[in-house]
């Protein structure tokens, strides 16, 4: 905790009394400015998520065109598009968690298959882990956050426009 070099003992009203007279004691209060940690919680949320999906993406494994098990058990994940479920046909977004396993797996090939705009995807995933630690890093030692600006827009723009313009091909081409 640090004094403010300009704060003053700012007087209180309405003042105490002492027995029964008139004569009143003027309160003081000094105004402290507190040294405030820089809020981190969300970048430690993002680089909690982060890794999660990257570790889930390398601990599961894919089993032919649609299936997703894990290890060990070989239990399989049920197919979770609704769409697909409703429609029978798949959504922008079909053959990310198939192309997230792959790409954790070193298979980059296997994953453009699943879901090309996947690929830039898991990378601004992956990105997230060293982005993130850079923030907090820089936060708890006063410095201020790197601010990404134009290039997080231009990336997510890029994400959304790839998710949808793979979907129009695969979908045009059957």
């Amino acid at each position: 905790m640090s004094t403010s070099p300009a704060s003053d003992p700012i007087p209180l009203e309405p003042a105490e009394e002492l027995d029964g007279s008139d004569e009143l004691i003027a309160t003081t209060v000094e105004v402290v400015e507190e040294e405030q940690a820089p809020e981190t919680s969300l970048h430690w949320s993002m680089l909690g998520a982060a890794v999660g999906v990257l570790v889930l993406a390398a601990v599961l494994q894919v089993r032919g065109p649609e299936t997703v098990v894990i290890p060990l058990v070989e239990l399989p994940l049920p197919g979770s598009c609704t769409y697909k479920k409703f429609v029978g046909m798949d959504c922008p977004g079909c053959g990310l968690t198939r192309c997230f396993i792959s790409m954790a797996h070193g298979r980059p090939v296997a994953a453009w298959d699943f879901n090309p705009a996947g690929v830039l995807f898991f990378a601004i995933v992956a990105g997230q882990i060293p982005f993130r630690g850079i923030q907090i890093w820089r936060m708890r030692r006063g410095l201020p956050e790197l601010r990404p600006g134009r290039l997080a827009h231009i990336l997510i723009g890029s994400l959304i426009v790839a998710l949808i313009s793979q979907w129009v091909v695969r979908t045009l081409l059957g």
